[in-house]
């Protein structure tokens, strides 16, 4: 954006009798009928973005001008006056009438790519339509028609009532100013909703819930407003799971040694070890710690995992239970290993299958010696539904 300086007449008789002529850029005045001088104009280019035409973005090249009133403003409207750098003639384009004393806004929509405009703004005298113009003019260039790449889109991962997207940039060096995060799907229906942006390439939908299929996309904006194509959808099906869970050993508390997957807090998972309701408990003796599985349900060996989710703040190398193994399942007890995760498939109250899985964090016992053990546990809601914690596609 550069300014330049406006040169003002002396000669108030002669520009009394002279026409307005914004190509001269002259100062009308008449005694004591003059405004003040219009200040601070700036002016600046953005990308006004519309929507999206499929994955395609719509929008229109956009030149936003403010300003200051005179400091001694008393409520006269303004002349907005631009032209193209390349011409010699100013023409009005706008009346301006929504001032305050904070300031002054007008976008000129009618510019194109590849070009470069200068504006000046002038206070006028409605009643002698006399006009007192801003010191300098300012130009800007409207740039060529480019917008960012879309971002890669990540593996997402389905938490306790929300839905954690990831992606990679692939701006190829625009300034990026943010991401914009769009709901487009819902349990298989097509949406474009936008439920967020923000500046990282991380984003926690926390109004996802339970037992859904959400389906997200990201578009990639610069610092010129400049809207990508929208990327890839990512699929997340966010499901209950619980930390720090506790249950004790069939011989030393059986009313504590059964455990079910449940659906929602206000559910006891931590039943009898022979209740009709328990998924598996909890035995110890001479062939050591086993989970049993128990009324219909079975388990496999997952095998040693450093979290039960693998979501926000993560570490780079972290392993967690993301999809049910297809096979290798059995309802006979299986033996159990501190920070190893175990999945389970169980008849649910639909008569359908449905996975949970459980992370051990250790194995001990309690002031009394009554032997128990503390893990994560995750329940996906969905029927015959394998993913755990992330979409593997």
């Amino acid at each position: 954006m550069t300014s330049t300086k406006r040169w003002m007449s002396a000669a108030a008789g002669l520009l009394m009798l002279a026409a307005c002529d914004p190509s001269d850029r002259g100062v009308i005045v008449g005694p004591g009928d003059e405004p003040g001088e219009p200040r601070d104009l700036a002016v600046s280019y953005q990308w006004v973005f519309e929507g999206f035409n499929g994955t395609t973005p719509v929008g229109h090249p956009t030149v936003q001008l403010t300003w200051l009133p005179p400091s001694d403003w008393d409520d006269e409207v303004f002349r907005v006056y631009g032209k193209r750098s390349s011409s010699n003639a100013y023409s009005l384009i706008a009346t301006v009438t929504s001032c305050t004393e904070a300031g002054c806004v007008y976008a000129d929509r009618n510019v194109q790519h590849g070009s470069a405009y200068t504006y000046y703004v002038a206070a006028v005298n409605e009643a002698s339509d006399l006009e007192t113009s801003s010191e300098f003019a300012e130009e800007v260039s409207v740039p060529a028609n480019t917008r960012p790449a879309a971002p890669v889109a990540g593996t997402p991962v389905g938490l306790d009532d929300a839905a954690y997207l990831r992606w990679t940039d692939n701006a190829n060096g625009a300034n990026v100013a943010r991401y914009m995060v769009f709901l487009t799907q819902l349990q298989g229906q097509a949406q474009l909703y936008q439920v967020g942006e923000t500046d990282g390439r991380g984003f926690l939908d926390e109004q996802a819930q339970n037992g859904f299929e959400y389906g997200y996309r990201v578009a990639t904006v610069d610092t010129m407003g400049h809207v990508s194509n929208l990327s890839a959808q990512m699929l997340a099906v966010p499901r209950p799971d619980f930390t720090g869970e506790l249950i004790y050993a069939h011989a030393g508390d059986p009313t504590q040694s059964g455990f079910r997957f449940v659906t929602s807090e206000s559910q006891n998972p931590v039943v009898a070890g022979t209740s009709t309701s328990a998924h598996f408990r909890l035995e110890t003796g001479s062939a050591g710690w086993r989970l049993v599985p128990l009324n219909g349900a079975q388990v496999v060996e997952f095998g040693r995992t450093t979290a039960l989710t693998c979501g926000p703040g993560a570490d780079a190398d972290c392993t967690a239970a993301r999809v049910a193994p297809t096979t290798g399942y059995s309802s006979a007890p299986i033996a159990v290993t501190p920070e190893y995760s175990y999945v389970f498939r169980v008849p649910g109250a639909n008569g359908q299958v449905h996975h949970g899985v459980v992370r051990v964090q250790l194995l001990g016992s309690n002031q009394a010696g009554a032997d128990l053990m503390i893990f994560d546990w995750a329940y996906q809601t969905i029927p015959n539904e394998p993913r755990l914690n992330v979409v593997p596609r």
